[in-house]
């Protein structure tokens, strides 16, 4: 549990599973980090379980994995993802994932994804989320710009740039 801190400037370089993972964890920002994960399933910035009110600003992240998660929110809302680049190739890559997570900000990120089912932005369940100014090239056989699964109401998608191919 970390609660109100400042991680900023990192480079982080894994074969684990995790770049960054908080859970439980609230008001803290997590920017102008690089961070590159190269493990199965692996994720650059994890948020879980009412990891809350955080700032993801200005990262730098790269998933090569059979599976990767630039950033994701797993049960974890009122969060704010902004000015992120992101980058993921593998069987399935998910730029920005968040599952059971709402009321959080996602604006001017920038996601590119490579592999079979490659979404720039996957979410479910999830509400009141506002997704604006992102700009998304997502390309596999299986490829969505923004994929969204069951009970999600309320979201703003506005003024992004989707790119996909490969999905026919």
């Amino acid at each position: 549990k970390v609660n109100n801190t400042i991680i900023i400037n990192n480079n982080i370089t894994q074969s684990a599973r995790y770049g960054l993972y908080l859970i439980t964890s609230g008001n803290n920002n997590l920017t102008n980090n690089q961070i590159n994960t190269t493990a199965s399933s692996g994720y650059g910035i994890y948020l879980d379980t009412s990891s809350n009110s955080n700032n993801i600003t200005n990262n730098t992240i790269t998933t090569s994995g059979s599976s990767g998660y630039g950033i994701s929110l797993s049960a974890s809302s009122n969060s704010a993802l902004q000015s992120n680049t992101i980058t993921t190739t593998g069987s399935s890559g998910y730029g920005i994932y968040l599952s059971a997570s709402s009321n959080s900000t996602l604006q001017s990120n920038t996601i590119t994804t490579n592999g079979t089912s490659g979404y720039g932005i996957w979410f479910a369940p999830g509400s009141s989320n506002n997704f604006t100014n992102n700009k998304i090239n997502a390309s596999g056989v299986n490829a969505d710009g923004v994929y969204i699964y069951s009970s999600s109401n309320n979201n703003i998608i506005n003024l992004n740039n989707i790119t996909f191919s490969g999905r026919e």
